[in-house]
């Protein structure tokens, strides 16, 4: 059965995802991110490495799409950290990929929920 995050992201239209706001569009991509994961640890689980291998690439490519947006104007240093973090993201799955490591995994998971969390209490003021 499919994680509860993927299937709430295939009933995203890319239509839709124009008429999001952008911080919406981060927010899934947040989302798209943690559930893709939890469907690789199944992966591994399940022996399906090809699967496996997609559902990782996917979240590498995410990461990337979400350094690509980063604001790095002037001293900002929240940038420059989640540049690295995605970063640190980037390399932690590629390890887990190659020893089909579920810790990793779920280490990439808590990293994304915590700037999820963090990202979703932003106050509606400052969402634009």
């Amino acid at each position: 059965m499919a994680h509860a995050s993927i299937n709430k992201y295939r009933q995203v239209t890319v239509s839709s995802v124009k008429e999001m706001t952008p911080y919406d569009q981060v927010k899934l991509v947040f989302a798209n991110i943690v559930g893709k994961l939890s469907a690789a640890k199944g992966f591994i689980q399940r022996k399906e490495f090809d699967k496996k291998g997609i559902a990782i690439s996917d979240c590498i490519t995410l990461l990337g799409a979400l350094q690509q947006v980063l604001n790095f104007e002037g001293d900002n240093a929240v940038s420059t950290n989640l540049d690295s973090l995605y970063d640190y993201c980037q390399r932690t799955l590629l390890m887990a990929n190659m020893e089909n490591n579920i810790d990793k995994l779920d280490e990439v998971i808590v990293l994304i929920k915590e700037i999820k969390s963090g990202w979703e209490a932003i106050p509606l003021e400052h969402r634009s």
